[in-house]
């Protein structure tokens, strides 16, 4: 990467963990998000429209991440960067569940790093992001049911499973953890998982 353009994306940072970090979504990013919304897999569990695979729709998806940036301060949907070799990663979000008030975490990593344990450090620093920083109440998860890899995310970040229902007209598993049980899991002397 260049040495400039390096300095602009760490001022960008949002969060990080040993293995990645966050950062705001840029118009560089366009070709990146392209190929990801390409991938079976993620086609297979997060269905896309068929617009999404353009440059124009990618475009206009960015710059409105960026506007919610203002809009909605403390939430969004970053931009993740392997540190290793400064490559994409994927994406990671917090934010409104479609129009409602509820606060959801949703995560797409690349295919070649799935499977490692990024998902569930980063997702792990994202709550703790959540309840510490921006002291929300309650997060979400939402994951397809055949999604068995985002199911065993959700849980080991503490997440419990609430109910299956609609969502976009899709059925889907809607898991929770509120701020007294993160605590009580990653800050109380019993605690049961360690702290990500």
């Amino acid at each position: 990467m260049d040495k400039n353009l390096k300095s602009t994306a760490l001022k960008m940072i949002i969060l990080e963990t040993e293995h990645l970090y966050l950062r705001e979504c840029v118009e560089s990013d366009v070709d990146d998000f392209m190929e990801l919304d390409k991938d079976s897999e993620k086609i297979k569990f997060m269905p896309i429209p068929k617009e999404a695979v353009s440059r124009e729709f990618q475009l206009n998806n960015i710059k409105r991440l960026q506007d919610n940036y203002n809009n909605q301060i403390g939430l969004g949907v970053w931009t993740a960067i392997e540190k290793r070799n400064n490559s994409f990663a994927g994406w990671f979000a917090l934010k409104h569940l479609g129009r409602s008030e509820d606060i959801e975490i949703a995560y797409c990593i690349v295919e070649r790093l799935r499977g490692m344990g990024y998902a569930t450090e980063m997702s792990g620093r994202i709550l703790e992001y959540a309840f510490m920083e921006l002291k929300l109440e309650k997060i979400l998860g939402l994951t397809n049911p055949e999604n068995t890899a985002s199911k065993k995310v959700l849980e080991k970040i503490g997440m419990s499973f609430n109910e299956k229902k609609l969502h976009n007209g899709i059925e889907m598993l809607f898991y929770s953890i509120d701020v007294k049980s993160y605590k009580l899991l990653h800050y109380s002397p019993t605690a049961n998982i360690s702290r990500i």
